[in-house]
């Protein structure tokens, strides 16, 4: 398995603080990250509200912690393709890759919030076809040549794009995908690794299904699924008992529900998790509890969803910061060692 941290800012100012404290101690616990030995830092790209907000560019955030650690890997969970310029994002995230000397692992995706596109004033309609279309101009301004594109929404002749990352031919690429079976083909077919929300899935067939399709489209275009990660991602909550673990984070949780449905006042359906914070828990959406029954959680997901890689929320909805870096620590010290670790592969896509 490889372990990393997940990061999509629920901001509670009253718990929180300024923004700058806020900061400190995000980069406090990644800190911490690096030294107990986890794979991989995320960071969420979200707008417009505390649900992701005040981190809504992951580049000069990644920038940031990548001068005070020295081996995790800094990825983007994910880079909102659809929102920008590709040109531009492939220039901000292969700074990240230079400046960290190799660790950044590169999401893409569509985004989830219908009122980030209202307000960004882009059509998510055209979310799809902008992100393909974005992938390939980023792929083609990482490689050693100038950008030639053509396509619906973007015309580039002859154009040279600085600085080039330092992995060679370019960072992993990974997708976040959800429902849409297309995006699953698309991933495998591209040889990009996956990321998943398993606690979207009532039924974990409908995540298994998917997973299929994702290595069925790997095999079939030449890939080796086994150098390609099935990620995905929880909240979790480590204590010595069940009961403490539900009594200490349900608050937080209940803070990161209640900023999510914020965000958007008019939200014709419930985010999309719609279970409560205590069926979350007891069903293992949230993986919570003794250190022995987050093994038990990890395996059970591993096994039944074919996980190889998995991103941890360990701070969320206002959480202090001891509390938080107790659950980290807790995570590290008697989680992982119970798993054979893959946190080396370096396959590029």
């Amino acid at each position: 398995m490889r372990f990393g941290a997940h990061y999509l800012p629920t901001y509670v100012p009253d718990l929180d603080g300024p923004v700058t404290e806020f900061y400190r101690r995000m980069f406090e616990q990644m800190e911490e990250l690096d030294r107990l030995g986890f794979d991989d830092v995320w960071v969420t790209e979200h707008h417009f509200s505390h649900y992701g907000g005040t981190l809504p560019h992951p580049p000069a955030f990644l920038s940031a912690i990548a001068r005070t650690t020295k081996r995790i890997h800094l990825g983007a969970a994910i880079s909102v393709l659809p929102f920008h310029n590709p040109l531009e994002v492939a220039e901000s995230y292969a700074m990240v890759d230079v400046i960290s000397n190799g660790r950044l692992e590169f999401g893409v995706g569509k985004g989830s919030e219908a009122i980030e596109y209202k307000r960004a004033g882009v059509l998510q309609a055209e979310a799809a076809v902008r992100m393909k279309e974005a992938t390939a101009i980023i792929r083609q301004a990482w490689s050693d040549e100038p950008v030639n594109f053509c396509g619906e929404f973007f015309r580039y002749e002859n154009v040279s794009v600085l600085p080039k990352p330092v992995q060679r031919p370019h960072p992993r690429i990974w997708l976040g995908a959800s429902r849409s079976d297309d995006s699953f083909h698309w991933a495998g077919q591209y040889g990009f690794q996956l990321m998943t929300l398993p606690y979207l899935y009532a039924d974990i067939r409908v995540l298994q299904r998917l997973v299929e399709i994702y290595r069925q489209s790997l095999a079939e275009a030449g890939h080796d699924a086994a150098q390609h990660e099935v990620l995905g991602k929880f909240h979790i909550y480590v204590a010595e008992s069940f009961d403490r673990a539900v009594r200490e984070a349900t608050p937080y949780l209940d803070h990161y529900a209640e900023i999510h449905r914020a965000a958007d006042p008019d939200r014709k359906h419930a985010p999309a998790n719609p279970r409560d914070v205590a069926a979350q828990l007891a069903g293992g959406f949230v993986i919570a509890g003794d250190p022995q029954r987050c093994i038990d959680t990890i395996h059970r997901w591993r096994e039944e969803a074919g996980l190889t890689a998995l991103s941890g929320a360990f701070h969320f909805g206002g959480m202090p910061q001891e509390l938080a870096l107790k659950n980290i620590r807790l995570f590290a010290e008697r989680v992982m060692p119970a798993f054979e670790r893959s946190g080396g592969s370096k396959n590029k896509a």
